[in-house]
């Protein structure tokens, strides 16, 4: 199995819409642009059946680096926000 990258996803998009590629890059990229946007306003995107992202807050951690200068000794990664994604029920059927 190899690797599904963003052309090749515009593909099947036009494909299922009966469109050129340039048409379902055009309709993956306004998805995935709505998607960028919500998210930076700070709300939850969920595509039923497929899954949720979210924006989740990391809090503040002491870890010991495994290379460096610095190994052995605990450094803080500071508190900071990551995107989140929770699957939905039929992705997790699929993945079966």
């Amino acid at each position: 199995m190899g690797d599904l990258r963003k052309s090749d996803i515009a593909g099947c998009v036009a494909d299922k819409l009966g469109g050129s590629k340039a048409e379902g890059e055009r309709a993956l990229n306004a998805v995935l642009e709505s998607v960028h946007e919500a998210l930076a306003n700070g709300d939850k995107v969920v595509l039923t059946g497929f899954g949720s992202f979210s924006i989740r807050e990391v809090k503040a951690r002491k870890v010991k680096p495994i290379r460096g200068g610095q190994a052995g000794q605990l450094i803080t990664v500071p508190a900071h926000k990551r995107v989140g994604f929770t699957a939905g029920a039929d992705l997790n059927k699929a993945a079966q």
